[in-house]
C-alpha cells in the first residue's frame, strides 16, 4: 500500500545462497578471493485482477528487489515473482525494479515495461461487507477510495479491521429509504451501481432519536424520528423514583421519571429502546390579595399555569401560606389547587407583615413561593399611660408628666391632657410630641381631675386619670392677716376709749355711795345723849 516497505525473503533463493556461500568456503584456499560478478536482472510484467504481477527473470541475481510504483510508493520483495494488488482500476501506473545489495547500492532491472495499465473493475468484483455494524460496507480486491460515490454525499471510511473494505455511514434521515452507490473505474467509461435498504431493524441508531422531554400536563414526549419512517413509533414506559411505572398519560408534575421509549415498526417491537430522564415543572403563576384589620389580615390568592392548564385535577397540590414576623396565632386555611385564603389573627396593629405562599406537591416544597406581599394592619388604639407624675411650680398651677415606652399603634405618636373640676371640663391641651403639660391661673387649694391619653392620629388610649390640687395664696393670706391685727388693734383702741370713761364714772359713782353710807351708818351709831347736844 501506499507509503508502506513490504520485505519478503524468497527462501530458495536464500538457500541457495547460503549453500553456495558455504561450499566456496569449504574449497577456500589460501589464494586471493575474486571479486563478485556485477549482478544481473531482468523482469517482465503482466495484469491481474486488481493490480499486477511482476516475474523476475531466472537469470537474476539472488536477492534484495526494490518495485518503485509512483502510485503506490515503494515496495521491497525477494523472490522470482510478486503480485501487487489493492491498484486502482483502468489506472496507469509507472513501475520500475531494482537491486539492492548488502552494502546497500541498488541496481536497475532491465525491462521494457515501464508502463502499464490496470484492468477495468467489474460489479463481480465488490462484495458486500458487514465489518462495521450500522454501516454500509464494500468489499474488494480493488483499490475503491476513489472509485465510489453515494447518495447522501456521506465520505467512505476504511474498515478498522480490514483493509479490502470500506464503509458508509447512512444519516439518521436516511433510514426507512434505499443508499445508493456508484463505482466508477478510473480512465474506463463504465460505471455501475449498488443499492442498500437502510431498514429500521439495521440501521436506526436509537442514540439519534431526538427527544425532548414534556414542559406541562398532559404529559408529551416529544420524538424526532427519521422523517421517512412513518410507521415508527414509539411508546414509553416511566419509573419514579418510588419504583412505580406510569405510561406517558398518567405523569405527575414534579416527579422525577426514567423513561424507556419501545419502538415499533408498524406496530412490532424492534428490539430498540431509547432512555429519557425529566422532570415536569409546572409554571405556578400566584396572584395575591389582602384585606387587614387592626389585628388580622386575610391573604387570598390565585394559582394559574399555562404549561399545567389541569391543576384542579392534581389532588397532590397543595399550599402554605407564612407571615413574618409570625402571627401569635396558627393561621386558619381554606385551599384549592387553584387558589385559597389564610387569615391570621392576633396581629399587632398598624404593623407590616410580609406575607407570601409556598406551593407543595406530595408534601414536598415545588416551584417558586408567590411574590412577598406586604400589608400593613389598621390603626389600633394605643397601649394605656402606665404613670403620670404631677407637680406645683406655683400656688395656682399644676404641671404634669409622663414617660411612655408603649405602642402607639397607629401612624402619630401625641400626648394630649385635660382638666376637670366637679366633672366639668375645664381646659384641654392640644396634641403634643412630649408628655408635659402645663395648667396655670387655676384656683387657691382646689382639688382638680387631670386625663392623659396618648393619641396615634386615629385613636386614644385608656385616659391615665391623676388627682391635683392647688395650694394655699400665702400673699393673700398675709395680707388678711395683716388686715385682721390691724383691725384687731383698732377695736382694742376704740374699746379702751370707751370702757375707760365707763369705768372711771362707775367708781366716781360708788365712791359716792361709800361716803354716804358711811354718813349714814356714822349717824345711827352715834349715842343718844351725843345726839342731844
Amino acid at each position: 500500500m501506499a507509503g508502506v516497505k513490504i520485505l519478503l525473503l524468497w527462501a530458495g533463493i536464500i538457500v541457495m545462497a547460503n549453500c553456495q556461500s558455504t561450499a566456496d568456503s569449504g574449497s577456500t584456499t589460501n589464494t586471493n578471493k575474486q571479486a563478485p560478478p556485477p549482478p544481473q536482472c531482468s523482469y517482465n510484467v503482466t495484469t491481474i485482477v486488481s493490480g499486477f504481477r511482476i516475474d523476475m527473470m531466472t537469470s537474476s541475481t539472488p536477492g534484495n528487489y526494490i518495485i518503485i510504483i509512483t502510485d503506490k510508493g515503494r515496495n521491497e520483495f525477494s523472490g522470482t515473482s510478486y503480485e501487487i494488488k489493492q491498484l486502482k482500476p483502468c489506472t496507469e501506473y509507472e513501475l520500475s525494479v531494482a537491486y539492492r545489495d548488502n552494502a546497500g547500492n541498488e541496481t536497475l532491472c532491465n525491462s521494457t515495461q515501464s508502463k502499464m495499465n490496470t484492468t477495468e473493475m467489474n460489479e463481480t468484483d465488490i462484495k458486500e461487507g458487514s465489518c462495521m455494524h450500522g454501516y454500509v460496507c464494500y468489499q474488494s480486491d480493488w483499490d475503491i477510495s476513489s472509485s465510489l460515490s453515494t447518495s447522501n454525499n456521506i465520505p467512505a471510511q476504511p474498515c478498522k479491521s480490514s483493509n479490502t473494505e470500506l464503509c458508509i455511514k447512512p444519516d439518521y434521515n436516511d433510514t426507512c429509504t434505499d443508499l445508493t452507490t456508484t463505482f466508477t473505474s478510473g480512465d474506463c467509461a463504465n460505471t455501475f451501481s449498488l443499492t442498500k435498504s437502510i431498514t429500521v431493524a439495521d440501521f436506526l441508531d436509537p442514540n439519534k432519536i431526538i427527544q425532548k422531554p414534556p414542559t406541562g400536563l398532559p404529559a408529551k414526549i416529544e420524538r424526532e424520528l427519521p422523517e421517512r419512517c412513518t410507521n415508527l413509533t414509539v411508546v414509553y414506559t416511566c419509573q419514579d423514583e418510588l419504583g412505580d411505572i406510569k405510561n406517558e398519560s398518567e405523569l405527575e408534575p414534579f416527579t422525577h421519571y426514567n423513561c424507556t421509549g419501545h419502538i415499533k415498526n408498524n406496530n412490532v417491537p424492534i428490539n430498540r429502546t431509547t432512555d429519557i430522564e425529566f422532570m415536569i415543572d409546572c409554571d405556578l403563576t400566584i396572584t395575591t390579595e389582602s384585606n387587614a384589620t387592626m389585628t388580622s389580615i386575610d391573604l387570598t390568592w390565585t394559582t394559574t399555569s399555562q404549561d399545567c392548564p389541569v391543576l384542579p385535577g392534581l389532588p397532590k397540590l397543595s399550599y402554605d401560606c407564612s407571615c413574618v414576623p409570625p402571627s401569635k396565632h396558627t393561621p386558619s386555611a381554606d385551599k384549592s389547587q387553584t387558589g385559597g385564603m389564610c387569615h391570621f389573627p392576633g396581629l399587632d396593629p398598624f404593623t407590616m407583615y410580609k406575607f407570601k405562599v409556598q406551593p407543595k406537591y406530595n408534601y414536598e416544597e415545588v416551584a417558586s413561593p408567590s411574590p412577598v406581599t406586604e400589608v400593613r394592619t389598621k390603626a389600633g388604639k394605643p397601649e394605656d399611660i402606665p404613670h403620670v407624675e404631677w407637680s406645683n411650680p406655683e400656688h395656682n398651677v399644676v404641671r404634669v408628666s409622663c414617660t411612655y415606652g408603649k405602642r402607639f399603634n397607629g401612624p402619630k405618636k401625641e400626648y394630649i391632657a385635660r382638666l376637670y373640676y366637679n366633672g366639668d371640663l375645664q381646659g384641654e391641651k392640644p396634641p403634643v410630641k412630649h408628655c408635659k403639660f402645663e395648667f396655670k391661673d387655676l384656683s387657691y387649694l382646689t382639688e382638680y381631675k387631670v386625663e392623659v391619653f396618648a393619641f396615634n392620629g386615629e385613636h386614644y388610649s385608656n385616659p391615665k386619670i391623676i388627682t391635683v390640687t392647688t395650694s394655699y395664696n400665702i400673699k393673700a393670706l398675709i395680707a388678711r392677716l395683716v388686715v385682721f391685727i390691724i383691725a384687731s388693734v383698732a377695736l382694742v383702741v376704740v374699746v379702751y376709749k370707751i370702757y375707760i370713761p365707763w369705768h372711771k364714772k362707775s367708781r366716781n359713782d360708788a365712791n359716792d355711795d361709800m361716803v354716804l353710807e358711811q354718813s349714814k351708818e356714822d349717824y345711827v351709831n352715834v349715842p343718844q345723849y351725843e345726839q342731844h347736844c
